[in-house]
């Protein structure tokens, strides 16, 4: 207990030191990345949607309100990862003890065309599909919320309007990607400057379109977007440019309940997003990983081989083949890969492996020579707050800039529907990675946690809950440690494990990958928040690789 909340311990002490008799309202500490604070937590993967959660909270609403809130933010600050035409999951965690999921995916309209054989792959409007995330925080916080949404909406209008200094890691997404945005009017007006250029990093972008769609939606509520006059401006553009959504399929649009992924891992309850998110492969992977022992003092060659073999293991159970649709013809459902009966078969398989001599491998090391198209195409969110509210929150577009088309009038991008893409479905709501995660202990929530990076959020989130809940690390550690990634034998380790360790997983077989901590190639990017009952402090952790931070009531970042 000692070793896990020192940093805590000596604020504490020193406080005592320094003044005996200080009133203190809020204890609250930040480094950016990490904080503590004894009034609430939220982490997020942009400084700006941090403060405005916290701006929430201070206001009186709950972490529900702030969840929201600092998303609509995500939506104004991280355009590449974010939007109104985006998607989300969903997992609220309520003082009461209930816990609700909403699905927020985004769904294919009802009259989508087959692709002919031997068509090209379609893009564009032709790809973007209704819009679900907002109507999943309109939902969650008309239910479950103690503000009005308009309230929760004011700090993305004010974004909006005076702007925000662009962070490093979205002005390099941007640059990327600028020839691409300047072939749609839409995107041209609203996501580049005049001479057609992208915004650098430290410099202030502006949005007047999009804060005047938010302000309408304040005033009038979201059905102006699905079932008003917005949704005529959509379906106008989607028609002109050879998009298939139209007002019937917005109107049509609710968000749902999500499925609920739930497993029990040392003793603890783990809670997530399955069907069309990732919670049942990382139910899979806890299941798999609690037949092992994992010490304390870290990561040695036959751990790191332990979680590597677990990975690539529940990375081939998938029933469809990863980064596709397309189903296996011998594939396991999603029921089935989540019990613990499967998962103690897996885990034999693994021990023999574990057992079995290997010859070093002939394969060359990589040290990211290639580079993922989009590494980190999605943002996560976690909130917790004093009262005992907690929230998982991940949205997503796509690819970064979604579909990299925007109605000009609207200012947001439409989300990219891998779905339509390749796989037409009327009214079939999009898969995704996604796995906001709840884990729970007597009924409390004791760590808030998902991540950004595909088919590596599962894998990032499961390793976060074992520093934390195997070796007993701070929640600082268990996110900043350094992870890894596997599918068959091609190996993704971050830099910054032992050099010793390299050379030892390549003698066992594996084709080893180095790759930074940053942004541009990772093993996902997580944020995260917990609570200690006993000391009653939240800490926040936000994945040094992103643009995020960390924050509690009394410590925002931003004013």
């Amino acid at each position: 207990m000692i070793l896990r909340h020192f940093r805590t311990y000596c604020c504490l002490l020193l406080v005592a030191f320094l003044g005996a008799g200080l009133c203190i309202k809020a204890s609250a500490q930040s480094d950016r990345n990490f904080a503590s604070s004894t009034e609430g937590m939220v982490a997020t993967g942009s400084t700006y949607a941090t403060s405005a959660g916290v701006e929430i909270l201070e206001a009186g609403g709950n972490a529900v309100d702030a969840a929201a809130a600092a998303c609509l933010v995500l939506m104004v600050t991280d355009p590449a990862n974010a939007s109104l035409g985006g998607r989300a999951q969903v997992i609220v965690r309520l003082s009461d003890g209930r816990v609700i999921t909403i699905d927020g995916a985004t769904e294919a309209p009802a009259v989508i065309p087959p692709i002919a054989e031997g068509d090209e792959r379609r893009s564009g409007f032709q790809v973007a599909p209704v819009p679900g995330a907002l109507a999943a925080l309109e939902q969650m916080v008309s239910k479950y919320g103690k503000l009005r949404f308009g309230q929760v909406l004011e700090p993305a209008i004010r974004y909006a309007k005076q702007g925000f200094k662009v962070p490093e890691r979205l002005a390099s997404t941007w640059e990327r990607r600028v020839e691409v945005l300047s072939s749609d009017e839409g995107a041209r007006k609203n996501f580049l400057k005049e001479d057609g250029s992208s915004y650098a990093s430290g410099e202030i972008f502006r949005q007047p379109n999009l804060a005047k769609l938010l302000e309408e939606i304040a005033t009038e509520g979201i059905d102006v977007l699905y079932r008003g006059r917005i949704s005529g401006l959509i379906e106008r553009d989607m028609k002109a440019h050879g998009g298939f959504v139209r007002k019937t399929d917005l109107d049509a649009y609710r968000a749902t309940p999500g499925k609920v992924v739930i497993t029990t891992y040392r003793g603890y309850d783990v809670v997530s997003a399955g069907g069309r998110a990732w919670g049942n492969t990382l139910a899979e992977l806890l299941n798999i990983l609690e037949n092992f022992k994992i010490g304390p003092e870290g990561p040695d060659e036959r751990e790191i081989e332990i979680f590597a073999r677990t990975i690539a293991q529940a990375m081939d159970d998938r029933p469809q083949v990863i980064g596709t649709l397309e189903p296996k013809t011998d594939g396991f459902s999603l029921d089935l890969i989540s019990t613990k009966e499967f998962a103690r078969k897996r885990a034999d398989e693994i021990r023999k492996k574990l057992e079995t001599a290997h010859k070093g491998s002939e394969k060359r090391e990589r040290r990211g020579e290639k580079d993922d198209d989009d590494p980190a195409d999605t943002s996560h969110l976690s909130v917790m707050d004093k009262q005992g509210n907690a929230v998982s929150l991940t949205t997503s577009i796509g690819p970064s800039f979604g579909a990299r088309v925007a109605t000009p009038e609207l200012g947001f991008m439409y989300a990219h529907s891998y779905r339509m893409r390749s796989s037409p479905e009327p009214k079939a709501r999009d898969l995704t990675e996604m796995t906001p995660t709840i884990v729970f202990k007597d009924g409390r929530a004791l760590l808030v946690v998902g991540a950004a990076g595909s088919e590596r959020i599962p894998t990032a989130v499961m390793q976060v809950i074992s520093n934390y809940l195997d070796r007993g690390w701070p929640l600082t550690r268990s996110v900043s440690a350094p992870r890894l990634f596997c599918r068959d034998d091609q190996l993704r380790l971050h830099s910054d494990f032992p050099e010793s360790l390299f050379g030892a997983m390549k003698g066992r077989g594996f084709e080893i990958e180095r790759v930074a901590r940053d942004a541009s190639r990772h093993n996902g990017l997580v944020h995260a928040v917990s609570y200690d009952p006993k000391l009653k402090i939240f800490y926040g952790a936000a994945d040094e690789g992103d643009s995020g931070s960390a924050a509690g009531p009394s410590g925002r970042l931003i004013k």
